[in-house]
């Protein structure tokens, strides 16, 4: 695919839940449903990967860049900076999550940082054409898959996550790095 253009930052499904999950194997979450902690431990035992999406996006030439989420949503959404020369803004609020991951996060807020970084998702993350954008509602209808636009690709080189103001977030750690 071609390099993204500034335009828009799109994620399917929700992010979040395979970190969470992790953690719920590990006996963390105790104070939140039984039925959000099995279904955090499902999400990350086993992950959904979106082939169908993949396949479309590459087939209709939607998407400008495309990973999945494994490293984490801000450390992959780095790598396309990265390839792309370009910069991303995320705003924090506009990142779905589940149910489940949603009451992680009501009952400790910090914890939003940890379905930005966790990773284990394989949820698709991809940029969009701001000549194209409106088309990503109508292949989210198509595949039955909620698509969340989260944010766009900026100039300059840095991933900042933004509060619903506006303001940066400090997220010390970007996600998983190989070494």
């Amino acid at each position: 695919m071609a390099p993204p253009r500034t335009g828009t930052i799109a994620a399917s499904g929700t992010i979040g839940d395979g970190a969470f999950g992790v953690k719920v194997l590990q006996g963390e979450f105790q104070a939140i449903p039984e039925e959000y902690r099995d279904a955090l431990a499902a999400r990350y035992r086993l992950p959904r990967p979106r082939l169908a999406l993949g396949r479309r996006l590459l087939e209709s030439g939607l998407a400008s860049a495309a990973l999945d989420v494994s490293d984490g949503l801000v450390a992959d959404l780095g790598h396309i900076a990265e390839e792309s020369g370009l910069g991303a803004e995320i705003v924090a609020g506009s990142v779905p999550l589940s149910d489940a991951a949603a009451a992680v996060c009501a009952a400790a807020p910090e914890h939003r940082a940890t379905a930005l970084t966790g990773g284990d998702d394989y949820e698709l993350l991809f940029t969009v054409p701001p000549d194209r954008a409106t088309e990503v509602g109508a292949l989210a209808a198509e595949l039955a898959l909620p698509l969340t636009r989260i944010g766009r690709m900026t100039e300059g080189g840095a991933v900042r996550v933004l509060d619903a103001d506006g303001r940066p977030l400090d997220v010390a750690v970007k996600g998983w790095t190989h070494f």
